[in-house]
């Protein structure tokens, strides 16, 4: 459907009709091909896909895609400054400081090969952790 410019869409539109005066798809596509000899052929599933195009949003323009937006060279050090001050700021809340996504953040960290990671308090060893080690795996033998 790339090859269809605005005015192709239209006319498919047109050939359709409206009220009790509709065509089929296939028939649709057999005009079309008469009209516009030198453009590829085109399918029932396309003049569907135009027909619900322009049920859904009342046009055919081809929408604009939404790029991502790609963080300056600034922005980038920023986050890294950032981080760098302060290395137990969350990803979230740098992200709400630089009022920069949470996603980019992540993006920018995994560009430098850092790795977020949250910490999570555990209990001590005690001196004879070591000594129980030592005992469990006296209590369970390899099996061969």
């Amino acid at each position: 459907m790339v090859y269809l410019t605005e005015m192709h869409k239209i006319t498919i539109l047109q050939m359709i009709g409206y009220g009790d005066r509709t065509r089929t798809q296939a028939e649709v596509v057999h005009l079309f091909q008469e009209e516009y000899p030198e453009l590829p052929p085109i399918s029932q599933g396309i003049v569907s896909k135009i027909e619900k195009q322009f049920g859904e949003r009342g046009h055919v323009w081809q929408l604009k895609k939404n790029l991502p937006n790609k963080l300056s060279d600034d922005q980038k050090l920023d986050v890294m400054l950032m981080l760098e001050e302060n290395p137990h700021k969350s990803s979230r809340q740098t992200a709400s400081a630089l009022n920069i996504s949470h996603s980019s953040i992540l993006r920018v960290l995994t560009e430098n090969q850092m790795h977020p990671y949250k910490l999570v308090p555990t209990n001590e060893l005690a001196e004879d952790d070591f000594d129980r080690r030592i005992l469990f795996s006296n209590h369970w033998p390899l099996l061969h």
